[in-house]
């Protein structure tokens, strides 16, 4: 087995994972309060991730006041991705919020150019034009993704945004699994202070924490496998099959919700991956042009 292949593996392992966790989320929020269900698994999360950070020297770890600020900025990006997809999936289907999410690397992409003076050139513009489109094709009056689903999907988007950005801006300064465990920590304290001030705490059957626990190992182990793909092979090779999430997300949808997805949304799904490929492969093309000398005068 390559690189390539070894880092292709590890990032299908990935979206696996990431999304069972989800949908054991979205399952037991059926019976249980969501801030709670949070709250638990981001109990063993931030044990996990802190285990991983200090291994990684998250300890000695001294930031600057610029990077203070920017971890703070990541972390209230990250708190938002998980809090608003999360509550996206309890008003819409599976599937529907999968597809809309995919939206996230043509808003990161923009969001680049707008915050960072990233250059992107007029194609790389027209792919996310028709990537949005293709959510219209999702959103539309009449479909599963018609109502305040759709928003917390777009919120989820938008705290996408903020997190890679600052994460851009901070560079390799910090350990990744330092960052991912200060988010998980500050998920269990936003998830403990949201059931506090609902007043929701509904007691948990033996079954109910099993299938938390076991999101939270799926949680993490997706978390591993992201680093690991990163580190084989070449990023061009292994990034587009984040979209393999789509694949999970329609297939655990159908199989543990019974979702049927409309054929407008699998379309409007697919021109927002394509659009999302196309994207990334024109940006890696621009990366590794070699540079124009400039052109002598007189």
């Amino acid at each position: 087995m390559n690189e390539n292949t070894r880092g292709i593996v590890f990032m299908v392992i990935a979206m696996a994972t990431m999304l069972s966790s989800d949908t054991i989320v979205k399952a037991v929020a059926e019976d249980l309060p969501l801030f709670q269900v949070i709250f638990i698994r981001h109990v063993f999360m931030t044990a996990g991730l802190a285990v991983l950070a200090l291994r990684d020297g998250a300890a000695r770890m001294r930031p600057t006041p610029r990077e203070g600020r920017l971890i703070g900025l990541r972390t209230l990006g990250e708190c938002g991705v998980v809090c608003f997809y999360l509550v996206a999936l309890t008003l819409m289907p599976m599937g529907t919020a999968t597809a809309m999410f995919q939206l996230q690397p043509l808003a990161v992409t923009l969001a680049a150019a707008v915050f960072l003076s990233q250059p992107v050139g007029p194609r790389r513009i027209l792919a996310i034009a028709i990537g949005f489109a293709g959510v219209l094709l999702i959103v539309r009056p009449g479909s599963d993704a018609f109502g305040p689903g759709a928003v917390f999907v777009f919120l989820a988007v938008a705290a996408v945004c903020l997190r890679d950005i600052t994460t851009r801006l901070l560079g390799a300064a910090v350990p990744a699994t330092a960052l991912a465990a200060l988010a998980s920590a500050a998920l269990l304290a936003i998830s403990f202070a949201a059931t506090l001030v609902r007043g929701e705490w509904v007691p948990v059957t033996a079954p109910q924490f099993g299938l938390i626990l076991l999101g939270a190992g799926f949680l993490l182990a997706g978390y591993v496998a992201m680093v690991l793909a990163m580190r084989f092979g070449e990023i061009a090779a292994i990034a587009p099959f984040r979209y393999v999430s789509l694949v999970f997300g329609l297939g655990y949808g159908a199989l543990f919700f019974g979702e049927v997805p409309q054929p407008a949304m699998l379309l409007g799904a697919a021109v927002i991956v394509a659009s999302g490929v196309y994207a990334f492969m024109r940006e890696q093309r621009a990366a590794s042009a070699p540079a124009v000398p400039p052109t002598r005068m007189g």
